[in-house]
């Protein structure tokens, strides 16, 4: 098949289409389409060898061949540029005739069945990295009618295959972080509970979907064009140096201990119990900076909690009856409501809030419903 007659991209256009492969993965055909023509080549590859099956799995590639590595896959077990894995040495670049000299490739079945029927001899390989089970490596064919790869397409490839590695890389580190991300996001979008990454200035960054079914609501925490706060006015201030505050500290810092915010609630509706905590520090593009950001977490309100899970209760060596009550009241309820809803008289119910104010050195419900969402490891 003849090539096509396009001018060979230079060296730093190159380099600069590698690097912004790194943030664009669609981008690596055209980068080996490049480097292709560069090389002046007929294939190129980029691409995992399992030295364990043989198998060859190709990300990317770039052929004047037609369909090249749908059919390398069926004859990779029967490749012998890889029967060692020793050659692989991340960095290193290659030829074919190191690996295997021309008269003996051309008396295997690889050569007969898969090289020669498609015009092919010669190799040119830079190693990306090697793992345990195999190698990422850049493949690059030419024509058997064409001349081997010399020394000086091999040195150019090794300056080109470092830029090549640090870009798959940075590529590789991100989607391992971003994939990270979306299954921790994915865990915390299941929890009943509200809770919002919020910046020192109040602007939300993620929150899932129980926060954002309360702030539809109005219930405690609201909007206020891209700021998150309270929805009664007279908690703004606190709320928002509260968050301030953690924003500048350092989780690991005893000045980070949460802090414990009751809001008000809508009438009618029971206050909103808040925890507020440092959450560390992430690098913003934006302000081209780092900045801190802050957990607020819903844990009063209409918010449920097993009493049964309490970590509080078993700090404080409560009774199960006193446990209940003690949940019911961290959930913002009245004495009157605790009462109706365990079926106890409203002096029982008293009886048993005296006693855990004792056990918990508490002198009224609000600081034991701070002390309780301080404590209790099921309210993270």
């Amino acid at each position: 098949m003849p090539r096509p007659d396009f001018p060979a991209p230079s060296a730093h256009s190159l380099v600069r289409a590698i690097h912004a492969a790194s943030l664009n993965t669609s981008a690596w055909p055209e980068v080996l389409e490049q480097l292709r023509r560069h090389l002046d080549a007929r294939v190129v590859t980029l691409g995992h060898h399992a030295f364990t099956t043989g198998s060859e799995s190709t990300m990317f590639e770039a052929s004047d061949t037609g369909s090249f590595s749908q059919d390398m896959a069926v004859f990779s077990a029967h490749n012998p540029w890889f029967l060692s894995s020793d050659d692989y040495v991340p960095g290193r670049v290659m030829s074919g005739e190191e690996l295997i000299d021309h008269d003996a490739l051309r008396r295997t079945d690889f050569y007969r069945r898969f090289l020669k029927p498609r015009g092919l001899l010669h190799l040119l390989c830079g190693v990306v990295d090697q793992r345990a089970r195999g190698a990422h490596c850049v493949s690059i064919y030419r024509a058997e009618d064409q001349d081997a790869f010399d020394a000086q397409k091999k040195a150019e490839l090794g300056l080109l295959l470092d830029h090549i590695t640090l870009s798959l890389q940075s590529q590789w580190r991100w989607q391992e972080a971003d994939d990270l991300a979306q299954a921790l996001l994915s865990v915390s979008d299941h929890d009943t509970r509200p809770t919002l990454l919020v910046t020192a200035d109040a602007e939300p960054v993620y929150r899932n979907r129980a926060a954002s079914r309360l702030l539809d609501q109005g219930h405690g925490l609201c909007m206020d064009g891209l700021r998150l706060v309270s929805a009664s006015p007279a908690d703004r201030r606190l709320l928002q140096q509260t968050i301030e505050r953690l924003a500048r500290v350092d989780p690991a810092d005893a000045s980070a201990a949460p802090s414990v915010l009751t809001l008000a609630g809508p009438p009618g509706l029971p206050a909103v119990v808040v925890v507020v905590r440092a959450a560390g520090q992430v690098f913003a593009r934006q302000a081209g900076a780092r900045q801190g950001l802050v957990v607020v977490a819903v844990r009063g309100g209409n918010v449920s909690h097993d009493p049964a899970r309490c970590e509080f209760a078993r700090q404080y060596e409560l009774t199960a009856a006193q446990a209940k009550v003690s949940a019911l009241v961290f959930a913002g309820q009245s004495l009157a409501t605790v009462s109706r809803t365990l079926n106890l008289s409203e002096n029982t119910v008293r009886s048993h809030l005296k006693q855990i104010f004792q056990k918990t050195d508490t002198h009224g419900q609000m600081e034991l419903v701070h002390l309780h969402a301080r404590v209790c490891t099921a309210l993270p």
